[in-house]
């Protein structure tokens, strides 16, 4: 099981951390903060309880979760 994903990005000269989330099973949405100097500027929340009994769960929920993670990286990025 993955827990998460963290990573810092400077762009423009400005630090930026990224966070990736997986809150489990029992409430089954993954989320992504971007945070500046320790405050939450965007957020991503997708729920995977439609598939929550797909073959495989974890494996498609770490797929779902890189995704997300990148797409705000990207996001950021492209201003």
């Amino acid at each position: 099981m993955v827990l998460g994903f963290n990573h810092n990005i400077r762009y423009k000269g400005v630090l930026f951390h990224v966070q990736t989330e997986d809150s489990g099973k029992a409430n089954p949405h993954i989320i992504t903060l971007l945070y500046r100097e320790g405050t939450i500027i965007a957020s991503a929340k997708t729920s995977y309880a439609d598939i929550i009994k797909v073959e495989q769960l974890e494996a498609v929920v770490e797929s779902i979760m890189k995704e997300q993670h990148k797409d705000m990286m990207r996001r950021l990025k492209n201003g």
